[in-house]
């Protein structure tokens, strides 16, 4: 009778065991995971629409009314051998003949040959005129090279423009530097004024002269000339 109990409490314990151990055996293994959803990639974004841009403004068409005049300097004789040369002077003025104030003048010598140079031994010039519409181009210096030669002037005031030539000569006579035309009356007949002058001396000294030497001679003094009447 012991011995079936025991064998009672051994088969109870073995079915206990059993029954807590089944659970853990049959319970289903854990579904893998799904993946992971794959990140799209981030589509392009459409740029919005731009207006074409705009075509630029053409410039304005430069229109050739400006007038140029030389006044000084044209036709005149620079002096080499001093290196002493005509400073070229324009005047800029309207359709109306009305002085243009702040218009840019460039004043252009040649390349090569007679000619010269401008201050910084530059081949140009550039001024603005004065509200008389006047523009010199100052320290032009003669070069070496003899004969004539033109400096090329253009005037602009901003799609406006004019231009002109001033012709001039290097020589080595040393009576150059001879402006035959300029504004100054002054300055345009100076070297008449001077000769006439000295022919004006020239008479009272011969009529002095006369007189002292003889009291029967009557001198007659006439604009130009000296005549005498025995």
């Amino acid at each position: 009778m012991p011995f079936k109990k025991s064998v009672a409490i051994f088969l109870v314990t073995q079915l206990i065991l059993a029954a807590a151990q089944a659970p853990a055996a049959q319970a289903p293994a854990a579904p893998a995971q799904a993946p992971a959803t794959p990140v799209q990639a981030a589509q392009p974004q459409t740029p919005p629409a731009q207006s074409p841009p705009l075509a630029p403004l053409a410039p304005a068409p430069t229109v050739e009314d400006l007038k140029v005049l030389v006044l000084e300097g044209q036709r005149s004789l620079n002096n080499t051998t001093r290196h002493i040369g005509i400073q070229p002077v324009v005047e800029v003025r309207d359709q109306n003949d009305r002085p243009i104030e702040g218009a840019t003048v460039v004043f252009r010598l040649p390349p090569s040959g007679p000619g010269g140079a401008f201050p910084g031994n530059s081949p140009t010039f550039s001024t603005r005129t004065n509200p008389q519409g006047q523009a010199a181009a100052s320290g032009f210096v003669p070069n070496d090279a003899l004969g004539r030669f033109d400096i090329h002037v253009t005037a602009t005031l901003q799609n406006r423009t004019g231009e002109v030539t001033i012709s001039q000569t290097n020589s080595s006579n040393s009576l150059a530097l001879i402006p035959p035309q300029g504004p100054s009356i002054w300055r345009r007949h100076k070297y008449l004024l001077i000769g006439g002058g000295a022919a004006i001396v020239g008479g009272v000294i011969l009529v002095v002269i006369l007189s002292g030497s003889s009291s029967k001679q009557q001198v007659t003094i006439t604009p130009g000339q000296v005549t005498i009447n025995q």
